[in-house]
């Protein structure tokens, strides 16, 4: 199959979206698939290359508006291209692409993953919702990861029919085996004792300040691996409550074996977002898959579903530094619940996140759009979809 996914940026630019289509891209290309992503550019000069097999078309951008890129050569270069592939994929939220997509040749299968609602832009919502609605009636079918993201989300569950939820999954081939961090493991233990650990960008809306008062009333200690624009008000936060001992925001880890080695060497992983902004959580895998519990907040997005409350998860309120104080102390003082827990989360993680099943079920997805004989009703008028 040909396939065509359109994203907003591209790698190196690191982002959740930007990493699941770099992820998918790659392993339907492993997997003999014929794939190119059409995306914007984050500088002016637009550019075509080849990263690990994947074609990538990367428009010129004038600018950004309310965090859209705004690409002058999009809809040209879409519609054009969209003849020469089999499927369009979308990845939403992108007005502009949204909006370009909606002039593909009728003929052209269209899914559309339902990444998040838009959070940021509320106030624009009025403007954009004819928008939403035109391009998931288009839709010949719209994937989400979780079952939340389709009950708790302002649209969706009117195109409840058209949704199919495929969780992501995480990419694991390139990770260090568990056995040749042993040394890396111990030095961390021995140098920070027993510690939480939160992996993520040092943004406003992952909750870090809420962790770092919540960690007043705990035994243990907290590593924050990350970076971003929160990082000096966070490290003030720590000094101010006298935490310079129990908390170390240590920035981005970029080594590989020593990444991994924070995940092997702490007793749980914390995530405590506040808003739904965090829509999935795809650093909750990557600590199933270490066999490590997870702390989470019960937000109205994918984030509580990820895991399995109670057994491989807690779940505490967004901001709530009470709840999120004790359910630390509850883990760092009952090892064998941790572990219990973390050893549900990896057989979980096995069941439904791996990599090739994610792969494999965009594929059945793809195959069935291309295959099936149907037609779809936007503002009255019926469009016939040719049989491939």
């Amino acid at each position: 199959m040909k396939i065509l996914h359109i994203g907003k940026y591209y790698y190196p630019f690191r982002g959740g979206m930007e990493s699941v289509v770099q992820d998918l891209c790659e392993g339907l290309a492993s997997s003999d698939q014929d794939v190119e992503v059409l995306c914007s550019e984050t500088g002016f000069k637009g550019k075509t290359e080849t990263i690990n097999n994947v074609k990538v078309t990367k428009l010129s951008r004038l600018g950004t508006l309310f965090s859209q890129s705004l690409n002058p050569t999009l809809f040209f270069k879409l519609f054009f291209m969209a003849k020469k592939y089999d499927v369009i994929h979308l990845h939403y939220p992108n007005p502009l692409a949204e909006f370009a997509s909606l002039f593909i040749p009728k003929n052209k299968p269209l899914i559309v993953t339902y990444h998040s609602d838009v959070i940021r832009q509320k106030f624009l919502l009025p403007f954009y919702k004819p928008l939403q609605k035109r391009i998931l009636e288009r839709a010949d079918k719209i994937i989400v990861p979780t079952t939340n993201h389709i009950t708790c989300s302002d649209i969706l569950p009117d195109f409840e029919k058209k949704c199919e939820v495929i969780p992501f999954g995480l990419k694991t081939c390139n990770m260090p085996e568990r056995n040749d961090l042993d040394e890396k493991v111990a030095s961390l233990k021995e140098k920070y004792g027993s510690f939480a650990l939160f992996v993520g960008r040092l943004v406003g809306y992952k909750g870090l300040d809420i962790l770092i008062k919540a960690s007043q009333d705990i035994t243990g200690s907290v590593l924050i691996v990350g970076k971003g624009p929160e990082n000096e008000k966070l490290r003030i936060l720590v000094k101010k409550l006298g935490l310079q001992d129990r908390i170390k925001i240590l920035g981005r880890v970029e080594d590989l074996e020593e990444f991994w080695s924070y995940f092997y060497a702490s007793e749980f992983f914390v995530l405590p977002s506040i808003s739904s902004n965090e829509n999935f959580g795809i650093v909750q895998l990557e600590a199933m898959y270490c066999s490590k519990a997870v702390i989470a907040t019960n937000l109205s997005s994918g984030v509580p579903l990820v895991g399995e409350k109670g057994k491989t998860s807690l779940l505490v309120n967004p901001s709530d530094c009470d709840q999120l104080s004790k359910a630390m102390e509850m883990l760092f003082q009952n090892k064998e619940l941790s572990i219990k827990m973390g050893k549900a989360g990896r057989e979980r993680f096995d069941q439904l996140y791996t990599f090739e099943k994610m792969i494999d079920s965009h594929i059945d997805v793809y195959q069935k759009a291309i295959k099936t004989d149907h037609t779809t009703q936007i503002d009255g008028q019926t469009l016939k979809r040719k049989v491939s």
